[in-house]
C-alpha cells in the first residue's frame, strides 16, 4: 500500500465530460460552433465567438455544476476512493473561478466525490511540489508542467491532447485504466 501520497486530481473532462455540456452553451452563442471532436486547440472559439464569450460559456456550466444533470462520469468515485484506499492525499484542483465554489462542493458531495481538499484558481500549477505523487488533468499544458517537476502525470484521451501524448505522460481511455497504470508505476 502507498502511504502519505498526494494526488492533484482535475473536474472538468477528468471527472465528468465538461465538454458536452460547454458545447451546449457554446451552441447558444454560435448555432456553428464545432463539435467536441474537433477540438485539437484551446483557442477554438477563433471564428466563431469572442474570447470573452468562450469564458461566459465556461462560468455558465461552473455556475450550474450542481445541476442534476452535470454527472460524474461513472467510474470517478470509484477512482476517488480506491486512491484513498491506496494511501493518496486527494486534492481536487480546477482551473476555474472561486466564486463556484459552493456548486462545486454541492456537486463533489451529492456525487459522494471523495477528497480531502478543493483548490479552485486559475493557479493548480502551484500545487505540483515535491510532495505531489501523481496529477490526473486532461489539459497538456498541465500534464507537461507535472512532468517538469518530476510528478508522474496522466489523463484521459481527447482530441485536444492526443497530439501531446508522448510529452513524457501518458493518456487513457478511462479513469480504471489511469488507477491501474498509477498502480503499476508506484509499484515499479
Amino acid at each position: 500500500m502507498i502511504k502519505n501520497n498526494k494526488a492533484i486530481v482535475d473536474i472538468d473532462n477528468t471527472l465528468w465530460h465538461f465538454c458536452d455540456a460547454f458545447y451546449e452553451e457554446l451552441r447558444k452563442i454560435n448555432k456553428n460552433f464545432p463539435t467536441p471532436d474537433r477540438w485539437t486547440h484551446w483557442d477554438i472559439w477563433q471564428g466563431y465567438c469572442t474570447e470573452a464569450d468562450f469564458y461566459s460559456a465556461v462560468n455558465a456550466v461552473h455556475l450550474k455544476q450542481h445541476d442534476d444533470n452535470y454527472l460524474p462520469y461513472p467510474e470517478a468515485q470509484d477512482f476517488l476512493i480506491n486512491l484513498k484506499e491506496n494511501g493518496y492525499h486527494i486534492t481536487i484542483a480546477s482551473h476555474r473561478s472561486p466564486d463556484y465554489r459552493k456548486q462545486t462542493e454541492i456537486w463533489l458531495e451529492k456525487h459522494g466525490l471523495v477528497h480531502d481538499e478543493l483548490h479552485l484558481s486559475f493557479h493548480k500549477t502551484q500545487l505540483f511540489t515535491e510532495y505531489t505523487d501523481v496529477v490526473v488533468d486532461d489539459s497538456p499544458h498541465v500534464l507537461e508542467k507535472a512532468v517538469n517537476k518530476g510528478v508522474m502525470a496522466t489523463g484521459l484521451l481527447f482530441p485536444w491532447n492526443r497530439d501531446y501524448a508522448d510529452n513524457g505522460f501518458m493518456l487513457f481511455r478511462n479513469l480504471n485504466e489511469i488507477f491501474e497504470h498509477i498502480l503499476k508505476r508506484n509499484s515499479d
